[in-house]
């Protein structure tokens, strides 16, 4: 915004070239000095009047445009960092409130990345997990998911909420198969080759927002742990989902059947492979 001094010199100087101007028509005309004197107090006046009002109006003016740039800057801060549907609750209301969701959660993990990572230099390994997660990024969110987040090598996406839609496990399995089809591309197209675990869950989570400098949705209970189960006791290149995710999607896929798998701190529940999409 321009200075204010600037403005007041600029304010001053402009009424200076008016006065010039008014006594000139003074000297001109002979008119009596009492009378001239209070023209050109009335007229100063209502110049001052006048002019003030501009500068305000172009002041207020500049205000709000900058005001305007910067709610588009924040808000679209907010919605790269949050769910849009999140993100609208922050700023209308000034909270999301925690709420229960049914949904289903996908977790992913790399397969040797830790021996991976000590071959390559962190440079050229970050540089692959960029590209990797990036297209997960795309992929999630054609599927109607929601990235949670990535911890390391590990990715967490939730489809069902905080949108919530009836067939969220249909497009959770999808979401992984097409995963899947990004890892076998990087790796005829690269010399290096990634392994990739899925695993898919479904069930109620509650939900809500963490954190105050860094906010981030995130999703709690015991079922995100069971869906973090599945992912850890699949197969490399496959994709390894509950039995409440597959009485949900079985008439749309192909399935293996595992019978019942033993669970890391849990019991042992029934688990199926995913073959294609019928």
């Amino acid at each position: 915004m321009p200075n204010r001094v600037w403005y007041t010199r600029l304010f001053y100087l402009r009424y200076i070239m008016k006065i010039k101007s008014v006594l000139t028509l003074y000297k001109e005309n002979n008119l009596e000095l009492e009378s001239t004197s209070s023209l050109i107090v009335d007229y100063l006046n209502s110049l001052a009047i006048i002019e003030d009002d501009s500068i305000q109006k172009k002041l207020l003016k500049e205000v709000i445009q900058k005001y305007v740039i910067l709610e588009k800057k924040v808000d679209s801060l907010l919605k790269n960092t949050l769910p849009a549907k999140v993100a609208e609750d922050i700023k209308y209301e000034g909270q999301f409130a925690p709420r229960l969701y049914n949904c289903t959660i996908l977790f992913s993990d790399f397969v040797g990345f830790t021996r991976l990572a000590e071959r390559i230099s962190g440079e050229v390994l970050i540089g692959i997990l960029d590209k990797l997660f990036s297209d997960f990024d795309g992929i999630i969110a054609r599927f109607k998911g929601t990235k949670i987040k990535t911890i390391g090598d590990s990715y967490m996406a939730v489809f069902g909420a905080p949108d919530e839609f009836e067939e969220h496990a249909v497009m959770a399995v999808r979401a992984g198969l097409a995963l899947l089809k990004v890892v076998e591309t990087f790796n005829r197209e690269s010399d290096e080759e990634f392994q990739i675990r899925i695993g898919i869950h479904t069930g109620k989570v509650m939900a809500g927002v963490v954190g105050k400098e860094r906010m981030q949705f995130d999703v709690f209970g015991d079922n995100v742990n069971v869906a973090s189960r599945f992912e850890s006791s699949g197969e490399n290149g496959k994709i390894n989902i509950s039995e409440e995710t597959y009485l949900q999607t079985r008439d749309f896929f192909k399935f293996e059947e595992r019978g019942k798998i033993g669970l890391k701190n849990k019991e042992s529940m029934k688990a199926y492979f995913v073959i294609k999409e019928l």
